[in-house]
């Protein structure tokens, strides 16, 4: 297992300071998707703006940046 963390950017900065243990990068990929997906998600019922520019930024257990997840990616034109 490898330990991920998972920062987003969106109206706040929220660092994550816990992480999570996952088989591989693939898997962090996934959950920074499913992450987005959720955040987007809310912003929508809630009746806010979507800001296209938002992002997750995925870091391995060593704080090094190994994926950055625009939401853009996640809605089609």
């Amino acid at each position: 297992m490898a330990h991920f963390y998972f920062n987003v950017y969106n109206t706040a900065t929220t660092l994550d300071d816990v992480g999570s243990d996952l088989p591989g990068l693939a898997e962090a990929k996934a959950e920074a998707r499913n992450a987005a997906a959720d955040l987007i998600r809310e912003e929508i019922l809630a009746g806010r703006p979507f800001h296209r520019d938002h992002r997750i930024e995925v870091e391995d257990g060593d704080h090094h940046l190994v994926h950055v997840l625009r939401f853009d990616e996640l809605i089609a034109d």
